[in-house]
């Protein structure tokens, strides 16, 4: 009988160690899942768009063409969106690229995933792809022959 009690008493021990271990801390799980609710949190009722938007946004399209080298590629730059404190938006086109879409709007944008930008001739819908990144579609600024208008915070 004593010998059942010490082994009882040396598996409740032995159990019991990761549950002092852990000090009193959350589980990994645990603490995840508070991330991704503090993150929701965030993005509902704490995101300020100005803050995270405002600024210049360069778009550029990427290029290939043939060299005496072989293929090379880069970006040709288009089109800057401007977006202002104050809510206003401009579109300007950059050198070489005067023909494309001039317009002052305004811009909105209530979360961390696009930026509407509300001009004349239609609205543009951005598409964030981080803080210093977001897409667009080339159409709507006049430019042909591309899938795809990639902005950078400039």
């Amino acid at each position: 009988m004593n010998k059942k009690l010490i082994v009882s008493a040396g598996l409740m021990v032995t159990l019991s160690m990761p549950l002092v271990g852990c000090g009193g801390q959350q589980a990994p799980a645990a603490q995840a899942e508070t991330k991704t609710d503090d993150k929701a949190a965030e993005s509902s009722s704490d995101f300020d768009a100005v803050a995270f938007y405002n600024g210049t946004w360069r778009g550029s399209v990427e290029t290939t063409g043939q060299t005496v080298y072989g293929t090379a590629g880069g970006s040709e730059q288009m089109v800057d969106v401007i977006l202002n404190e104050d809510g206003t938006a401009e579109t300007k086109p950059c050198k070489n690229h005067e023909d494309l879409l001039t317009e002052e709007g305004t811009w909105e944008a209530t979360d961390d995933k696009s930026v509407t930008v509300k001009l004349p001739s239609g609205d543009i819908v951005l598409t964030v792809v981080d803080e210093t990144n977001m897409t667009g579609d080339p159409t709507a600024f006049g430019i042909d022959g591309f899938d795809v208008l990639n902005f950078t915070l400039y």
